[in-house]
């Protein structure tokens, strides 16, 4: 039978007593014993069998005592609804004060700290599930164990005696072993039970697990210690600079909605501004050298804007643009001047660390290039003067055709003086005949002039500029020199493609070369030719990608198997008299000039050396950066 059945059972039969006895209201206060039987199950059962109890004294007491109660039947009643208000408050406040302590209870089984209860002799009696997931005993296991035994606890028994006894309570560091055998390092807080007379009766204890936290800490240091190692011992130079005033000046003097790197090129003062305003943070000792200063000392605290050589504003731009658009790393190459006074060429790549605040922690990492770029300058040296030497090579194979072009209109010039002579020694000199003979004279000086100026502009030795040039024009120019290397060898030199072609943006004295080299190798490969007809075509088209395509084909022997992959490799040649420089050269000028160069057999015969060349002059700015 159920606690409600029961307690309506008793309710009726009280009730019914009540009525048919004449104790005039005295059993009422057997009602109390309903409300008891109820409290368990739960408030709103408590105040209904307050509530219905009270109806049914009241509705007992006026069915027997009306119309006039005695006075001695009143204060029994009185009595008895008196002990059913005051037993259904005491229930319920029960009822609230045990809530209250389930809650906490629940709580403490919830939490992920471990709570252990002690007595004065160290002996468990409470262990939440918070401790039995660490430590891996149950609850069951645990009570009544001596807590000091059974975890194996180390700490500093005598500070936390004394800390108890003077102030009730400690908190610190303990070291515990589980179950499991592992070291557990706990932040723990011990507090005094008392009984009702203030006495110490025992300690409550609530611990966290510090192990993780600890070992996530051992790494941090680990990991800081490694990169300060790095840091110290990287053969480059390297710093850290807090550029939040830098990024500061950027975002607030740069106007929005327009271009930033664009700006900041035009706004060189803004730069040196922002630049001057990093303050570095600490250095390694390669930075100390790279600067030749004193120490780190002398570094930390200081900026470097005035290290920095006045040309390097554009390479500070793109890196400041490129950090406020989001990039964590940027680079360029910059130029400084040393405490001591050299000139270093460095590659800066500075570094946004994930650690602080923004912009508070950048690294700053200086590759020193100076020896790189005087190799460079050197080599480039060298391939101008190898550049020059092809040339006149090319010249000194064409110099029987020079001279027979040259030859041409001098022998006319002579010509035409003779006649102008006689003409004038008659006695009526024919002025008409005159005036004709000096038009074929300088006609043909300036012909003669042409070829010298053409000549002249192969051979002379500058540097390599690039400027706009008319690639069609340039390819007349190179087929006038060759022209007669053409006829002898029954050659035959014709055109092909556009001629309406946009301008390049080029070397003009190079991409001659490269021509005069592709149209004698040409001319050449075709000196042995018997059984087709000689043909040498120029063909120039503009392609997709902004640049125009130059092919030269001939129909000669071609190259040998496998040749075509090999046949730009210095000192490889398919000519029993060459050197193998010749296309290796013309590789290098078109590469630097930012064009292509490629070389296949034909279908047929023969082969097709082709290039492109760019017509915007931003192919021609390629920076190169180490990483």
């Amino acid at each position: 039978m159920s606690v409600i059945a029961i307690a309506l059972f008793l309710t009726a039969s009280i009730f019914a007593i009540d009525v048919i006895t004449a104790k005039d209201g005295a059993i009422a206060v057997l009602y109390i014993t309903v409300i008891l039987l109820v409290a368990a199950r739960g408030r709103r059962y408590v105040i209904a069998a307050g509530i219905g109890s009270t109806c049914l004294t009241t509705v007992a007491f006026l069915s027997e005592h009306l119309p006039v109660p005695s006075q001695g039947a009143l204060s029994r009643v009185t009595v008895s609804l008196i002990a059913i208000a005051v037993t259904t408050l005491l229930s319920l406040r029960d009822r609230s004060s045990r809530t209250t302590l389930g809650e906490q209870a629940r709580i403490l089984e919830l939490s992920h700290d471990t709570v252990i209860i002690r007595d004065a002799n160290d002996v468990i009696l409470y262990w939440n599930d918070g401790a039995e997931r660490l430590y891996g005993w149950s609850r069951q296991e645990a009570v009544g164990k001596i807590c000091a035994q059974l975890l194996q606890c180390r700490c500093p028994m005598e500070e936390i005696d004394r800390a108890l006894a003077r102030e009730g309570q400690w908190s610190g560091e303990i070291v515990r072993t589980p179950r499991d055998g592992r070291r557990l390092v706990l932040a723990s807080r011990w507090l005094h039970r008392r009984d009702p007379d203030g006495r110490p009766v025992g300690i409550i204890e609530s611990s966290a697990d510090l192990t993780e936290q600890r070992r996530a800490h051992a790494r941090i240091r680990a990991s800081e210690q490694r990169y300060r190692t790095i840091f110290d011992s990287a053969g480059f130079a390297a710093w850290e600079s807090d550029w939040t005033e830098t990024m500061r000046i950027v975002s607030s003097q740069s106007p929005s909605g327009e271009d930033l790197r664009c700006w900041l090129q035009l706004h060189p003062e803004t730069v040196y501004s922002a630049i001057a305003a990093a303050v570095i943070r600490d250095a390694n000792q390669a930075a100390v050298e790279l600067f030749q200063a004193t120490g780190r000392k002398a570094l930390v605290g200081s900026n470097l804007c005035g290290r920095y050589l006045p040309d390097c504003a554009g390479a500070f731009a793109d890196i400041l643009a490129a950090l406020a658009s989001g990039t964590h790393t940027a680079e360029s190459e910059v130029s400084l001047k040393a405490l001591g006074g050299r000139i270093a060429d460095v590659i800066l790549r500075v570094t946004l660390l994930p650690d602080g605040e923004r912009w508070s922690s950048m690294l700053v990492m200086a590759f020193d290039v100076t020896e790189r770029n005087e190799a460079r300058a050197r080599i480039e040296q060298t391939s101008a003067e190898l550049a020059h030497a092809a040339r006149v090579s090319i010249l000194g194979q064409l110099a029987a055709s020079i001279a027979h072009e040259v030859n041409q209109p001098l022998t006319a010039i002579i010509n035409y003086g003779k006649s102008a002579k006689r003409w004038l020694g008659r006695p009526q000199p024919e002025l008409e005949e005159i005036a004709g003979c000096v038009d074929r004279m300088v006609a043909n000086g300036t012909r003669a002039a042409e070829i010298v100026s053409r000549v002249r502009s192969l051979a002379r030795k500058t540097t390599p500029q690039a400027e706009p040039v008319d690639l069609p024009e340039l390819i007349e120019d190179a087929i006038a020199l060759i022209q007669r290397e053409a006829r002898a060898g029954n050659i035959a030199v014709r055109r092909s493609g556009r001629v309406d072609l946009p301008l390049v943006y080029v070397d003009r004295v190079q991409i001659q070369q490269v021509l005069m080299n592709l149209l004698m190798n040409g001319i050449q490969a075709m000196r042995d030719v018997i059984d087709r007809s000689r043909e040498l075509c120029i063909e120039t088209d503009a392609t997709q990608e902004g640049m125009v395509r130059v092919a030269v084909h001939d129909r000669g022997v071609g190259f040998p198997a496998g040749g075509e992959a090999r046949i730009f490799e210095p000192f490889f040649t398919t000519k029993a008299e060459g050197m193998g420089m010749g296309l290796s050269i013309c590789r290098s000028i078109i590469e630097a000039q930012g064009g292509r160069i490629s070389a296949s057999n034909n279908n047929h015969s023969g082969a097709t050396v082709a290039f492109t060349l760019p017509t915007k002059p931003e192919a021609l700015q390629r920076p190169e950066l180490i990483s």
